[in-house]
């Protein structure tokens, strides 16, 4: 690998993929009886009191439009084996086609707000929205989480997933999607 001085330079790009992979959720929204899922690679945790994650949708998106009328979404955690769901979720628009229905996925209503869940998640955040606002060509929406679904056997008691038995979803840009085996779980003091 090389060191500092030896790195190639670029001053301005259009599209960067440097810090990649990031893991990806599915974003789910519904507005009367719109439903729709999209997958984002751009989200992260914002705080845990309150609990705020945020996610960065394009305006283009017709999930976009759905959360920005219900002011609610959720955000679905699914593993690496379901990579050709994740892919196709940012690939159709659902303003054409009933994603759910096209890919036959099982979704359930939240038990706090109506948003849609994937019930192939093996976590799920319900969230109302805290706050939006635009970056570039993007929104962030910002949720305040109010609920998690999480199935229980894949999570220790702090919990963190077990990666012995789920491997996030992660996305390299481009549509690629690097597939990992773990080889060691190493936990510091500290």
């Amino acid at each position: 690998m090389k060191e500092g001085i030896d790195l190639k330079f670029l001053k301005s790009v259009k599209k960067f993929y440097f810090h990649y992979p990031f893991p990806v959720t599915v974003v789910g929204a519904k507005h009367g009886d719109k439903i729709n899922f999209m997958s984002a690679a751009w989200h992260a945790q914002f705080s845990f009191d309150p609990p705020l994650y945020g996610v960065l949708i394009s305006p283009k998106r017709f999930t976009h439009d759905l959360i920005k009328k219900s002011s609610a979404f959720s955000l679905n955690f699914l593993d690496s084996s379901k990579f050709r769901i994740v892919h196709l979720m940012g690939r159709i628009s659902g303003r054409d086609v009933d994603k759910v229905g096209e890919l036959n996925l099982k979704v359930f209503i939240g038990k706090e707000l109506e948003v849609p869940i994937l019930s192939e998640s093996y976590a799920a955040y319900e969230c109302e929205l805290f706050d939006e606002k635009k970056y570039g060509d993007h929104t962030l929406f910002v949720g305040k989480i109010v609920g998690i679904h999480y199935d229980e056997e894949l999570f220790n008691e702090k919990y963190q997933p077990d990666i012995t038995k789920i491997i996030p979803t992660l996305y390299l840009g481009s549509n690629v999607y690097p597939m990992f085996e773990l080889r060691e779980i190493v936990e510091l003091e500290g």
